[in-house]
């Protein structure tokens, strides 16, 4: 049912941006036990973001665990602005993602830190330099710390 839909805004975007979290979390959990070819965990919405980043954009750690612990390769994807997760968490107000960043670096390779860190969006910043011009110290600190020392 999920795979046949082809509306502008996939469900489980929807679900997550609408603070649906226990139908969210129990829809990746289905979608976990199905084959990754099925595409559900890539479904952009209007802004190129996938449940991932949606996720990510809402500070949604319960929603994001899952998804990197089976679909790890997925922290490539980025927005249509090209932001991947890192950026959008080094967005949020106040330095509210720097807990969920610090558990994203703690669960994926060195090599996939490094691209992230490095990686730059449309306005040309790294996440880092992202959380810096928010103002987040948390998330600037933590970041560079690991940018360094990769």
């Amino acid at each position: 049912m999920l795979s046949d839909c082809n509306e502008n805004q996939p469900p489980l975007n929807d679900a997550i941006e609408h603070g649906h979290k226990h139908i969210a979390l129990s829809l990746i959990e289905q979608i976990m036990d199905m084959p990754p070819s099925n595409g559900l965990l890539e479904k952009a919405n209007e802004n190129g973001e996938t449940p991932l980043l949606v996720a990510a954009k809402c500070n949604e750690w319960k929603l994001i665990k899952p998804i990197l612990e089976k679909r790890c390769e997925l922290t490539k994807q980025k927005d249509k602005d090209e932001n991947n997760l890192l950026h959008l968490l080094a967005n949020m107000d106040e330095d509210k993602g720097a807990e969920t960043i610090k558990s994203i670096l703690a669960i994926i390779s060195n090599e996939m830190k490094t691209e992230l860190l490095q990686e730059e969006n449309k306005a040309g910043q790294t996440p880092a330099k992202v959380a810096q011009s928010h103002e987040n110290t948390s998330c600037f600190e933590l970041l560079n710390d690991v940018a360094n020392k990769a």
